[in-house]
């Protein structure tokens, strides 16, 4: 009889009952669940917990209207509704209702491109189903899955566990237990506290030692965790450092352009004009003074970088990690399957013993598993460690099948590799016969062996013959007797010597970090275009003979590190670190976790364990090198892209203050109203400013300097801000008198320094497309978005100035195409006086 759904997500003291007992009552074969009974389980539920840290539309769309410059608007349009100003009153709102809209738009996008990098990781899950190992997505798991458990993986769900070899786990999201808890197979007392049920198993734990086999007897929202986040469902969304820095920076700007907007108020007064027009007109000159999307448009530059690079194959975990990505001066990289391409080649065989027999010992302590294995063993589709792939694919292509190896082999324990000892081992049955088989790095192997000095010597000077020829050498023993030496090659990715030579270019140092043999490492170095010599690399002994003060010494000039220990890498991280170097750092293993978390930015590869990549920021899908120095240009365009969005928003926020304050000072007409600054702020520039998000010329970035942590503008960018934006604000101004003192008619006059104002950011935009080449150097019109939001901003300009409605509301009057064409001469000489601040700093720049 099926069970039903009730029964699988009834809730039992399973770890009260015995192994047999939790089989029967889930109908648990001994070889698993088929595949059919899983889908069929499947549709009770998905191993899901439905918690999402993503802000919905509606809360989106709601959250704009918390802004305080829009309640400023909103009082605004309350006060002229009180005085009867209905014209005032709708336009206002008008501008309020645009700018919820653009700005839901921009987060909405965000948000969006966020959620999509969610469906580039996904976790996969060893089970046993038909009496065969297979790997699938873990939101496919179901109650009575037959779970395998190996160093690394994280549980996808509560399970009972029928089989322990010195199994361990990580419980510190569950329990906050900071130390491994031990898990065995007996079971315990129904009234035993969930931090001391050794026989299960919690969804999102990780497993950190051992091996072992579990029954799933919950999944989803019916685990441990998802009865926790069941009860924490609506999450506070985290702003990045980042974020939170914009936001203080424009904040203490802000207040002090308010504090002068609140003078031109009182200024303004003083000299008699209207009540209404001056509280109007110091609202807006308040609201276009603070660049209240400032924050909203650096997530959008973060948002649309990170799934751009997503697109690369490689998936940025935080959005923090892009902005660091562009800061990063050193990566520190391990060498198979980021440097070489993890396809490792049976290329020799050292042994007395028949090579038959060597592959065969070797292949019991391989953990792979085949993914169609019906077809022909050529065509077999082998899932593992590189390593394990390697020696499992060598046996087979000598006719060595491993269903006839481990019939014939019993194993009774076995002891996963790990970085500390550098082998694995297995305690195997064979006849009557039983023995201790290990598997592992031959010159430490050798020195658990009885071979005699002399033969060693022998041994480890192949050994190092091997290395040095770039191969990776293993050695098999049993107990104490020496078998042979396999010898591999990986060939090194074509793609990777162009990449390192790309990023060294940008100012980013390359290190090789390995736990290989130091021949190996020199060997895949030299491919690599480094130039290393048998003095300048460091081995994990020398580290561990010398003080963190030689190290520091030893840094600048060593370029690889071999034979390193976890703990080696994570001391060499902290050490460049100390220098103040910003580092990112490349691994794949749970013991690489610590170095990972150590480091600015830590890179985990695709095929790497579920802890590495827990611990990391970025993951590269593809394990590639290549991927890693693109997700560094990409950090470097997003800091640029932030760089001219700062530019672009600041250049004309002391227009407003200058030409108002101006004009009160001297005593003439205002040369803007309220809702003509209102116009040029919430329509007119806010197209381009998005756009700018899109900007992917990046051909410039590796000459331009990464972002100095914790200052956002430098002193280009201060120099563009301050000098030039200041300098073309007094230009209008004067040029607002002058043609006033002409005697030219006021609203003309007033008309033109309308559009000159509007039209003079539009065509600043071109020229900070780069903030350090002349704009004769790229082509200003190959962002298509800028492009458009550029046309949209003359279209809304030209809207403003002749359509008889927007006249009325605007008080604007209908230019001549002479006045026209000095609109456009006003934005073309901003443009030269920008090219001419770059022209500056580039020419100090070659003294």
């Amino acid at each position: 009889m099926a069970l039903s759904k009730e029964d699988l997500h009834l809730e039992r003291s399973f770890w009260a009952m015995s192994p047999g007992d939790v089989s029967v009552l889930l109908e648990v074969p001994e070889g698993g669940l088929d595949v059919e009974e899983a889908e069929r389980r499947l549709v009770y539920g998905r191993n899901l917990i439905g918690v999402s840290g993503r802000a919905g539309k509606i809360k989106i769309l709601l959250s704009q209207f918390k802004s305080p410059l829009i309640l400023i608007l909103v009082f605004a349009a309350c006060v002229t509704i009180f005085l009867h100003d209905i014209k005032d009153t709708i336009f206002i709102l008008f501008a309020v209702l645009i700018n919820a809209a653009l700005g839901f738009y921009q987060e909405n996008k965000a948000e969006s491109a966020l959620a999509k990098l969610e469906t580039y990781i996904k976790e996969r899950t060893r089970v046993v189903r038909d009496s065969r190992d297979m790997e699938i997505d873990s939101e496919e798991i179901v109650p009575g899955d037959l779970l395998k458990l190996t160093p690394g993986g994280r549980v996808p769900a509560d399970a009972r566990v029928i089989r322990s070899n010195d199994l361990s786990l990580d419980e510190a999201i569950l329990t906050g237990e900071s130390l491994p808890v031990g898990k065995s197979v007996p079971a315990v007392r129904e009234e035993t506290e969930l931090p001391e049920r050794s026989s299960m198993i919690f969804g999102g734990t990780l497993v950190v030692g051992g091996v072992g086999l579990a029954i799933v007897v919950s999944t989803g929202v019916n685990t441990e965790l998802g009865k926790i986040a069941e009860l924490v469902r609506e999450q506070e969304r985290e702003k990045t450092p980042l974020q939170e820095a914009i936001e203080k920076f424009a904040l203490k700007g802000s207040l002090g352009l308010l504090v002068l907007t609140l003078a031109l108020f009182i200024i303004g007064i003083s000299k008699g004009l209207n009540l209404l027009d001056m509280f109007l007109t110091s609202v807006a000159v308040a609201v276009a003074a603070v660049p209240e999307g400032l924050p909203i448009a650096i997530t959008v530059i973060l948002a649309v970088g990170v799934e751009r690079l997503a697109k690369r194959k490689g998936v940025v975990r935080k959005l923090l990690a892009a902005e660091t990505l562009g800061s990063t001066t050193l990566i520190l990289t391990d060498k198979t399957g980021t440097l070489t391409e993890a396809s490792m080649k049976l290329a020799e065989i050292i042994s007395e013993k028949p090579s038959v027999t060597v592959l065969e010992l070797a292949m019991l302590n391989t953990d792979v598993i085949i993914g169609n294995p019906f077809g022909k063993p050529g065509d077999w589709q082998l899932s593992g460690s590189p390593i394990d792939v390697a020696v499992v694919r060598a046996c087979v292509e000598n006719g060595i099948m491993p269903k006839d190896v481990f019939a014939k082999n019993r194993i009774l324990e076995s002891k996963p590799f790990n970085a500390k000892d550098k082998f694995s081992a297995v305690h195997v049955r064979t006849g009557q016969q039983s023995r201790w088989v290990y598997l592992g790095a031959p010159d430490i192997l050798l020195k658990r062996t009885k071979v005699s000095a002399s033969r060693q010597q022998e041994l480890l000077f192949k050994i190092d013959e091997l290395a040095y020829a770039g191969h990776r050498v293993l050695g098999v023993i049993t107990n104490d007797n020496f078998i042979g030496l396999l010898a591999f090659h990986d060939p090194v990715r074509s793609s990777v010597r162009q990449a390192i030579s790309d990023i060294q270019r940008a100012g980013v140092r390359t290190v090789i970090l390995t736990g290989d043999h130091k021949g190996t490492a020199i060997a895949v170095a030299k491919e690599l275009g480094f130039a290393p010599s048998t003095e300048s690399v460091v081995t994990g002994e020398d580290l561990r003979n010398i003080t963190d003060e030689e190290l520091d010494v030893l840094l600048a000039q060593t370029n690889i590190f071999a034979r390193v220990t976890p703990q080696d890498k994570l001391r060499i991280t902290e050490a460049y670190r100390r220098k103040g170097e910003v580092v990112a750092v490349t691994g794949d293993g749970i013991n690489d976790a610590p170095a990972l978390k150590g480091a600015d930015i830590g890179v985990a590869v695709g095929s790497g364990s579920d802890v590495a990549k827990g611990a990391a920021d970025l993951i590269l899908l593809d394990n590639n090198f290549e991927t890693l120095v693109e997700a560094v240009k990409e950090g470097r365009r997003i800091l640029d892209n932030i760089r001219k969005v700062i530019v672009f928003l600041f250049s004309s926020v002391l227009d407003e203050l200058i030409l108002i304050g101006g004009a009160l000072l001297v005593g003439v007409n205002l040369p803007l109203n309220a809702l003509q600054i209102l116009w040029v702020n919430f329509f007119s520039d806010s197209f381009p400013a998005v756009a700018l998000a899109f900007e992917e010329d990046g051909a410039h970035l590796e000459r331009r300097p990464a972002l100095v942590r914790g200052k956002l503008l430098d002193r280009e960018m201060k120099f563009l801000i301050l000098v030039i934006g200041v300098a073309t604000s007094f230009f209008l101004l004067l040029l607002y008198f002058y043609l006033l003192a002409r005697g030219f008619d006021a609203q003309l006059v007033r008309t033109f320094v309308f559009g000159a104002f509007s039209v003079d950011t539009l065509f600043t935009v071109f020229s900070i497309r780069s903030l350090s080449d002349s704009i004769f150097r790229f082509n200003p019109f190959s962002n298509r978005y800028l492009v458009f939001g550029v046309l949209a901003g003359f279209a809304l300009t030209g809207f403003a100035i002749y359509l008889p409605v927007l006249q009325e509301i605007l008080g604007t009057v209908a230019l001549p195409p002479l006045w026209l064409g000095g609109v456009l001469a006003v934005g073309l000489i901003n443009i030269l006086a920008i090219e001419f601040g770059k022209l500056l700093f580039r020419a100090g720049r070659k003294f």
